[in-house]
């Protein structure tokens, strides 16, 4: 099943066989969120504000406070697995504010929580939006790592490809910047979600700059399109544009 942000009137996503991602504390506060809820078959939890990780004390048991309370409304929806962000700030401007130790925790802690309401969370992948703010799972490499240190075994992954991209857009050399997007493929077995997005990484357009773009707008590897399509999870295509490119975007798909 596909996935789209509520954006769409029910009859487009009727006719497209399309569902929506409910995103705790933003859509579902929208004014004309009732017509959506019976399309909802995808969670995602709040992030904004929140830091698993803090070295804070009360902020630390605020965010872990606030999740649990999206968890308990995500429920209400028909998902068994429910995207997360690591909520995971390190420093900021070079100031320490959190600690990987604290965010392994937390995460532990709500794993607990999820279980007991017959949940897994899926960690997204971060995007890595100006070089002064550090967080944790930006990399495949530390993205893997949490979900190996929480060990949980309600505690899977979620791939945003477009913040993958701008993971890539790091590194020196087209070349080098394609191939490493694989390295968040290594083990698909761990993916639960999956947020479909393009980008552009022959000149490192996604610097610093999560594009999002519509599946076959960008220049990813259209053999990367299709490990992404052949991904045993729900997919969700994490864009607000209008009907004609959200069109565009699941004939590629088609085509793959």
């Amino acid at each position: 099943m596909l996935l789209i942000c509520p954006v769409h009137t029910p009859e487009f996503l009727e006719k497209y066989s399309l569902g929506v991602e409910a995103h705790i504390g933003r859509y579902d506060k929208l004014p004309n969120w009732e017509q959506y809820i019976s399309f909802t078959h995808g969670v995602h939890l709040p992030y904004a504000g929140l830091n698993l990780a803090a070295i804070d004390d009360n902020l630390r048991l605020r965010s872990i406070e606030a999740t649990k309370i999206a968890i308990d409304m995500g429920c209400r929806y028909p998902v068994g697995k429910m995207v997360m962000h690591t909520m995971g700030i390190e420093s900021l401007d070079g100031e320490p504010l959190g600690t990987y130790e604290r965010l392994i925790e937390g995460i532990r802690e709500l794993a607990e929580y999820a279980s007991s309401k017959k949940i897994t969370l899926c960690i997204e992948n971060q995007a890595q939006h100006v070089p002064h703010r550090v967080i944790y799972g930006v990399t495949a490499e530390e993205w893997y790592r949490i979900q190996e240190d929480v060990n949980r075994k309600n505690v899977m992954l979620t791939l945003d490809t477009s913040h993958a991209a701008c993971a890539a857009a790091l590194l020196v050399g087209a070349e080098v910047r394609f191939s490493y997007m694989y390295e968040f493929l290594k083990h698909p077995e761990r993916i639960g979600r999956v947020h479909w997005s393009d980008s552009r990484l022959t000149y490192a357009e996604a610097y610093y700059k999560d594009m999002h773009l519509i599946p076959g707008e960008g220049d990813l590897p259209i053999d990367f399109h299709r490990k992404i399509k052949s991904l045993d999870a729900i997919k969700t295509l994490e864009q607000k544009r209008p009907e004609e490119d959200v069109i565009k975007g699941l004939e590629f798909i088609n085509s793959l």
